[in-house]
C-alpha cells in the first residue's frame, strides 16, 4: 500500500499555502490561493515556475522553495491528520508493507511524520527528492513499489490529486481518491 502525504494523510494544505504564499511575496510574487488549490499534486518548483513566468517575472526558484520549506517547518505542529485514512493505515500495519510516496520535501515529510507520531506506521518514505519528475509522472511511484518489493500491479494508491491519481494509474498501480473521504 503507498500513500500520499499532503492531502492524503494530513491536512497540510492550509500550511503549504501560507508557506509557499509568504515566500513568494518576499520575491514580489502573489499568489492567490484559487491558482495554488488548482495546482495541488505539482511541486512547489513547478508552481513558482509557472507563476513566476505568468506575471513575467524571474525569481531564483531554489532560493524560494528553500524559504518555502523553512516557513513550513516553522509551522509543523500545526499539521493535523486525515483520520479515515490514518485509521485505515493503523489497521494495514503490520499486514501489509505500507510506504509513503510523497512529491513533498524530504524534510517537511519527516517532520510532519514525527509531528503527527504517524513515522512507525511506515516501512519507507519516498519523496520528490528521490525522483527525477513529480507526479503525474508514474516513477515516485514505480520506486516506491520497487523499495517494497511488490510488483506494481500489486500496488494500491491513496491519493488526493488529479496528478497523484493519473501517477499511480501510469505506474500500473489501482488508485483511490481520498477526497471522498474529507468532511
Amino acid at each position: 500500500m503507498l500513500f500520499d502525504w499532503d492531502g492524503t494523510l494530513v491536512n497540510s494544505h492550509p500550511l503549504n499555502f501560507r508557506g509557499l504564499s509568504r515566500a513568494c511575496a518576499s520575491w514580489g510574487l502573489t499568489l492567490n490561493e484559487s491558482f495554488y488549490t488548482s495546482r495541488i499534486g505539482t511541486s512547489g518548483a513547478e508552481l513558482i515556475s509557472e507563476l513566476a513566468a505568468a506575471t513575467g517575472t524571474h525569481v531564483p526558484v531554489d532560493e524560494v522553495v528553500a524559504e518555502c520549506l523553512d516557513l513550513i517547518l516553522d509551522g509543523i505542529a500545526e499539521l493535523q491528520a486525515y483520520q479515515p485514512v490514518v485509521q485505515l493505515a493503523e489497521t494495514l500495519h503490520g499486514r501489509l508493507p505500507l510506504a509513503i510516496a510523497s512529491g513533498g520535501a524530504r524534510r517537511a515529510v519527516h517532520a510532519g511524520l514525527d509531528a503527527t507520531g504517524l513515522r512507525p506506521l511506515f516501512t519507507d518514505v519516498i519523496t520528490g527528492e528521490d525522483a527525477p519528475r513529480g507526479k503525474p509522472d508514474p516513477g515516485l511511484f514505480l520506486l516506491t513499489s520497487a523499495r517494497l518489493a511488490v510488483a506494481p500491479a500489486r500496488c494500491l494508491v491513496y491519493e488526493d490529486s488529479t496528478e497523484g491519481v493519473l501517477a499511480a494509474k501510469a505506474a500500473g498501480m489501482d488508485v483511490v481518491d481520498v477526497r471522498c473521504f474529507r468532511t
